[in-house]
C-alpha cells in the first residue's frame, strides 16, 4: 500500500535504480533476465506509485549494449515496446526532479519513443519535461 501512503506525503522521496523506475505511474519493466524477453507472459508494464508520469530507464552507460536472449536491450526490445510509449534512459548521476508540479531531468538523458532515441541533454544539462 506505499501508493496509497504516498498520496498525501508532503516531504522529500529519494528513488534510485528500480525506485527511480517505481515512482511512474507506469512503470516499464524492462526485461533483464534470461527468458524473460521472449516470455510471451513477461508483463513489461506494471503499475508503479504514480509520483510522475515519467518512465526511467536508469543505469543506461551499465547496459546500453547488453544483449538478452539474443536480442539488444535497447535497439531490439526498448525501442520496440516504445511505440505509443515515452522512456528516458538514463545513466549514474542523471536525476529526475520533481517540484512544485514541474519536473526536469538533471544531467544526461535520451528519450526513447516511437522506435527512436534522441540524445536531449548532457551532463549538468536541465530539460524541462
Amino acid at each position: 500500500d506505499l501508493r496509497a501512503l504516498l498520496k498525501d506525503y508532503n516531504g522529500i522521496l529519494i528513488g534510485i535504480s528500480a525506485g527511480s523506475m517505481n515512482s511512474a505511474e507506469t512503470v516499464y519493466a524492462q526485461p533483464e533476465r534470461d527468458g524473460e524477453a521472449m516470455d510471451p507472459a513477461y508483463q513489461r508494464f506494471l503499475p508503479g506509485l504514480g509520483l510522475t508520469k515519467t518512465m526511467l530507464l536508469p543505469h543506461y552507460q551499465e547496459n546500453k549494449d547488453d544483449i538478452l536472449d539474443g536480442l539488444r536491450v535497447y535497439e531490439d526490445i526498448a525501442f520496440s515496446d516504445s511505440y505509443g510509449n515515452v522512456f528516458y534512459a538514463i545513466p549514474d548521476g542523471t536525476y529526475l526532479l520533481i517540484e512544485g508540479g514541474k519536473e526536469e531531468l538533471r544531467g544526461e538523458a535520451y528519450r526513447i519513443s516511437n522506435g527512436n532515441m534522441l540524445q536531449v541533454s548532457k551532463a549538468n544539462d536541465i530539460v524541462r519535461l
